[in-house]
């Protein structure tokens, strides 16, 4: 329901505008922070250039590197929180969501500043990018395996508790791992490309 009497006042006007650009469709994915952090990004770059929007920035690029991070965020907490028990609320926190789509605009800032941004037209949404439950179940269940792992080798299972430098090394096989996982779903990242503006 709409109040009418309270139409007249609201200014429409707006000081900042964007150019109008195309809209993008997160389908079935919780990335709606980096969609709109993306299509600021694209105005801003579109204003650097004089482009009048033609550049459309890949989010499956961005997202694989998002959910890499976050990947290893959880392998660190798992290293970091092994002296706690399995119930603690910390523990628990990582073991029951280790890793998920949703973000926010600094997140967007982040990843964009340590790993750049592609063309859409170099790194498409791939079907998993777009419909993340599945693939976001696979690498989860993946991460509370290693998760466990990593826990044992810090806590001496076997009478031996790991060192830094071992658990360093068992964390990246792991994320070698998590890395070929992604790769597969959501495609290999882009390395270099060629790009030609068009007017």
């Amino acid at each position: 329901a709409k109040n009418f009497k309270n139409q007249g006042p609201v200014d429409t006007y707006f000081a900042v505008e964007t150019p109008k650009q195309s809209i993008h469709d997160q389908k079935s994915s919780g990335r709606c922070w980096m969609f709109s952090g993306l299509n600021v990004l694209r105005s801003q770059f579109a204003r650097t250039h004089k482009d009048s929007l033609s550049v459309e920035f890949s989010q499956d690029y961005l997202f694989f590197y998002d959910q890499l991070e976050k990947a290893n965020l959880f392998l660190q907490a798992m290293i970091d929180h092994a002296d706690k028990a399995i119930d603690d609320p910390r523990v628990q926190f990582f073991m029951k969501s280790p890793i998920g789509d949703g973000g926010t605009f600094c997140g967007v800032a982040d990843l964009t500043e340590k790993y750049g941004l592609v063309p859409m037209s170099v790194q498409p949404e791939t079907y998993s990018a777009e419909n993340t439950s599945r693939v976001r179940s696979l690498i989860s269940s993946k991460l509370r395996e290693y998760g466990l792992q990593l826990r044992s080798k810090v806590q001496g299972a076997g009478g031996k508790k790991a060192n830094a430098e071992t658990l360093q090394k068992a964390k990246t096989e792991m994320l070698a791992q998590i890395y070929r996982m992604l790769a597969l779903t959501l495609g290999e990242p882009v390395k270099e490309f060629t790009y030609t503006f068009r007017d």
